[in-house]
């Protein structure tokens, strides 16, 4: 069995029918691994032309949190 600990993966994000229109979704999903432990994952890609952003500006913002249980789970 492949060892898949302290590990992360993205998935490119699909725009869905509940979207709010204006708000800002991440690019990426995911969930990654670190001590045996799983966490969600969301990438937001830094869509602005380099020359116009601040500096210091990210080209890539992330959120990592507990994964997301359903309801009635």
């Amino acid at each position: 069995m492949a060892d898949y600990n302290n590990t992360i993966a993205f998935w490119k994000r699909k725009p869905r029918e509940k979207d709010e229109p204006g708000k800002k979704y991440p690019n990426y999903t995911g969930r990654m691994t670190v001590d045996g432990k799983q966490k969600d994952v969301s990438l937001w890609i830094n869509m602005t032309d380099p020359k116009d952003r601040k500096e210091g500006e990210p080209d890539m913002n992330g959120k990592i949190q507990e994964p997301y249980k359903k309801e009635n789970q």
